[in-house]
């Protein structure tokens, strides 16, 4: 287990403004120093056609953008590039992981998670935080097919101290084994409860 949350932070400040502030509505893959994600990046850029790589957001990954996340096919791990939220009346981004598996418009979904070096987030005072774990992070996310491909939204959960004096909510995040349980399906809710938000309930 962890005797504490491996969640650090940094504070950027900057004049963006986000008009909601719902969760994370950004996030970095590649910090230029992870060498998990550049060796990930290395293999996409060997299998990959030149142009379908280049669509790909290496960097600070924006809602609508194609990114690369993680999907179980056929008992392997599949590095499969997404479109980064659902098509609704609005781009849909996120999916709260109380309500998602009862909610229509995400029936039907698949589970993925998004391999990153972490994700922002803006304060009331729009004030800019970035944070990060150790290696890589894994947002649980879940994704569908559309008529341009494979869509994905992020899961969020309750932040927990000291996220919360930043923002209520941040992403379901995995352990890099949990991660592949979450995308082999294995039973959703002892899955959600094994992010490590709730592994660390009581940190402070």
């Amino acid at each position: 287990g962890y005797s504490q949350f491996p969640l650090g932070y940094r504070l950027f400040e900057s004049n963006e403004f986000i008009q909601d502030r719902g969760m994370c509505g950004r996030y970095l893959f590649f910090d230029e120093k992870n060498e998990a994600l550049r060796d990930l990046i290395d293999a996409a850029r060997e299998k990959m056609q030149k142009e379908d790589f280049e669509q790909i957001s290496l960097f600070e990954v924006f809602p609508g953008q194609r990114a690369f996340a993680i999907a179980s096919a056929k008992e392997k791990m599949k590095l499969v590039p997404m479109l980064w939220g659902y098509q609704g009346k609005s781009l849909v981004i996120n999916a709260r992981s109380e309500t998602a598996f009862s909610s229509p418009f995400f029936a039907g979904s698949g589970r993925c998670v998004i391999p990153c070096s972490g994700y922002y987030e803006w304060s009331k005072q729009k004030r800019k935080y970035y944070f990060s774990v150790d290696g890589t992070a894994y947002l649980g996310a879940l994704y569908r097919r559309e008529a341009d491909g494979y869509h994905f939204v992020i899961l969020t959960e309750d932040a927990c101290k000291p996220m919360n004096t930043i923002h209520p909510r941040m992403p379901v995040l995995f352990t890099k084994q949990d991660a592949v349980k979450w995308c082999r399906n294995s039973n959703e809710k002892e899955m959600l409860c094994a992010s490590l938000r709730k592994r660390n309930m009581t940190q402070v």
